[in-house]
């Protein structure tokens, strides 16, 4: 059984429907992840755009239909997000995340380290 975070299910509302970028650090299966939580909206629109300048553009057209579906809060979607281990963070220049609310184990308000 999984248990969601209703406080956190509560940010990821207020981004959407603020269309805001917070800065946040989550554990996920004991990994630390550092970035933006950002708007569902503007995480797919950043994928489609970066789909449809690379050699598979026609997967840009995925991004775009989800991005007219029903908005729900069901996922944290990070923007320049790391995965943090040791003194190493991948990818360097941070990516675009997204993981269940209900896999959320820990989080804090703010960035660890360096965009």
């Amino acid at each position: 059984m999984t248990n969601s975070d209703k406080l956190l299910e509560r940010l990821v509302k207020r981004v959407k429907d603020n269309g805001v970028f917070l800065d946040i650090t989550i554990t996920i299966s004991g990994s630390l992840i550092t970035g933006r939580l950002a708007p569902r909206g503007a995480w797919l629109a950043t994928i489609a755009e970066e789909l449809e300048s690379s050699d598979s553009p026609d997967f840009a057209n995925d991004f775009k239909a989800e991005a007219g579906t029903l908005d729900t809060t069901e996922y944290v979607h990070l923007s320049g997000g790391r995965v943090l281990h040791g003194t190493i963070s991948l990818p360097t220049k941070g990516g675009l995340f997204r993981a269940p609310v209900s896999s959320v184990e820990a989080w804090t308000i703010g960035r660890i380290g360096s965009s």
